[in-house]
């Protein structure tokens, strides 16, 4: 079982290989398991806390082989018809969605700000995770705060649970985000639609780059909209940095807020998948809760048990030192 890991990621690069699917981010996840895993004690602490990011990593990247077809039907005019009837916004006589109407309101500041938000929403949960796994747990431990270690461990491992659930929903209720509804309508899509960079090729227009183009052309799962788990990694590093009572919090803040205002302006969510990717990142983080609770829990009654069971053998009398006759 020491080698299971590698043994997978292997299996995988084989299957790539033979759908010539192999490409370069895939090497690359296999070269940093490699060598934070073999590369010696001191590495072994960071091949931990970036265990969660590869395995969410590879799971996304396996849906190219079976979501269209576990999900052969897709969601096309329910999530539209929702945000129009709870948060429609109009134009002239028009009731229109939120992202929408956005798309009559764009402006080049909005763009890059967006596109900004768009482009960092991994690296920002990835940092924020790492400033407490080995700092703020680092400066708990001498604090002999267990509880605060516990919560700053689990927090690599809250991303893959909610990554779990987001993928889990998007096999279940695979839904069209509001670009496919701009430019197809209501109609079912093919298998020959491609994943769509939407708002965020003016982004790539501004500046001159095939980012987002380059980023959405690799998309895994075109129809992966409900939840928008762009909106639930943000978040679920808010909760982490309120609970830690870190200055961090602000910065997570702000940003959670601009990412949900950027997934609708940039028309790749409705305010439904907003709202249900939030719910995931509250769940999974209660989730993370309830089992440091547990687990510390469990750590005290032990702790007790022992101790009374200590203090019980200090006590008793020792019956070597005893006098024949008393024993």
């Amino acid at each position: 079982m020491k080698h299971i890991g590698l043994v997978l990621l292997v299996a995988y690069g084989i299957l790539l290989a033979s759908q010539s699917a192999l490409r370069g981010d895939y090497l690359l996840l296999v070269a940093i398991y490699a060598v934070t895993r073999y590369g010696g004690s001191r590495m072994l602490r960071l091949h931990k806390f970036l265990l969660p990011f590869i395995a969410t990593a590879i799971i996304y990247d396996s849906q190219r082989f079976y979501a269209r077809w576990l999900s052969p039907t897709i969601h096309v005019q329910e999530p539209y018809l929702f945000d129009r009837r709870y948060f429609g916004m109009r134009l002239g006589d028009q009731l229109l969605t939120p992202s929408e109407w956005l798309q009559f309101h764009t402006h080049p500041v909005l763009d890059v700000l967006s596109g900004l938000t768009y482009l960092i929403y991994i690296p920002q949960f990835i940092f924020v995770a790492a400033y407490f796994y080995f700092w703020r747990s680092k400066k708990s431990a001498s604090q002999n705060d267990l509880v605060i270690q516990r919560r700053a461990y689990a927090m690599p491992w809250s991303f893959l649970w909610v990554n779990a659930m987001g993928y889990a929903t998007y096999l279940l209720y695979p839904a069209a985000p509001p670009w496919y509804v701009s430019e197809h309508g209501f109609s079912q899509p093919t298998a020959a639609v491609a994943s769509n960079p939407a708002g965020c090729v003016r982004f790539d227009q501004l500046f001159g780059t095939d980012v987002f183009a380059s980023m959405y052309g690799r998309a895994a799962n075109v129809f992966g909209a409900i939840p928008s788990l762009h909106a639930a990694y943000p978040l679920l590093a808010l909760l982490f940095a309120f609970y830690f009572r870190s200055r961090i919090a602000v910065f997570c803040a702000i940003y959670y807020g601009l990412m949900c205002f950027s997934a609708v302006y940039l028309n790749h969510h409705y305010v439904l998948d907003v709202l249900w990717g939030s719910v995931y990142a509250v769940v999974v983080f209660a989730g993370c809760e309830i089992w440091a609770n547990h687990k510390t829990s469990q750590e005290n009654a032990f702790a007790a048990a022992t101790q009374r069971l200590n203090s019980f053998q200090l006590q008793r009398p020792d019956r070597d030192r005893l006098p024949l006759d008393m024993q």
